[in-house]
Parts: structure tokens; sequence; C-alpha cells
């Protein structure tokens, strides 16, 4: 039998156990994270935008699409949920792809993203300055390894 307790990297020896709870701090993060979606969007019928990755909600009533279906989509819903997508788009196609989102959903809409810090945008003034514009009641969460952002539609 084997027992790890290091290996070697570029940056040198690594201990294998804090890299295990590093991974158990994320898995925890996201985990907090999918709840409070899950809380938020509760209720509601929920346009899902499908990213890389997306979260295990505790709603039903949902619709998920790739981002290039969202002109296609029919009907109105009472929520959007991006997960894991700004950091797959140009800076400059995120304002696009809002509005795209933003025509599927009723006024008064809660739109909800989350991402990986760094990946779209990391840091919560970069945040309020793509979502500011188009709700109100923003709420920015910005954790260790993720971000995650709700509003309301205006």
């Amino acid at each position: 039998m084997y027992k790890i307790t290091a290996c070697k990297s570029q940056r040198g020896v690594v201990s294998v156990g804090r890299w295990l709870n590093s991974l158990e701090a994320r898995w925890n993060e996201w985990a907090q994270v999918e709840e409070a979606m899950s809380r938020t969007l509760a209720g509601r019928s929920i346009l899902r935008v499908a990213g890389p990755r997306t979260p295990r909600l505790n709603s039903s009533g949902v619709r998920t699409v790739p981002a290039a279906d969202l002109t296609r989509v029919a009907g109105t819903y009472e929520a959007g949920l991006a997960c894991f997508c700004l950091g797959e788009l140009a800076a400059e196609d995120r304002a696009d792809f809002l509005t795209k989102l933003h025509g599927r959903l009723k006024e008064g809409a809660t739109a909800v993203f989350a991402d990986r810090r760094s990946e779209g945008c990391g840091a919560a003034f970069e945040l309020h300055e793509l979502f500011a514009p188009v709700g109100t009641k923003l709420d920015i969460q910005v954790g260790r390894t993720f971000w995650w952002v709700r509003y309301e539609l205006r």
C-alpha cells in the first residue's frame, strides 16, 4: 500500500493534503452558490443558458437552451440563469448576450449569473459595471473561487 503525502510540480513540492483541502473548499463554496440560486429561483419559470458546466437546482420549470438559440426561444420567463457563460465570451460580446437573454424574460424578472473568478469578470467593480445598467436590486457576491450576481430586470 502506498501513501502519497506530497508530489512534485513546477513550483516544487506540493502537499496533496493541502490540495485536497483546497478542492474541498471550492466544492463547498460552489454548493453554497447552488443553494442560494435554488432559493432565489424557487417557484419561477426559468430559462437557463447551457454553459459548459451547469448547477444543480432544486426547481422544476427549467428550460435549458444553448446561448446560440436564445433568439429562437418562444415565450417569456420569470427568471434567467447563465452559469459559466460569460467566461466563454469576448468582453465585447457580453452586452449582446445580455440583451438576447433579457429579451426572453418578463419585466421585473430575476436574472442570475455565476462563473469562476478571473473568467468573464472577477472583481466586484467589473461585475457592477456590467450588470448595474440592466438591473435593479443588484446583489454581487465574490467568493474565493466563484462569483455570482443576481438582479431584477429593469
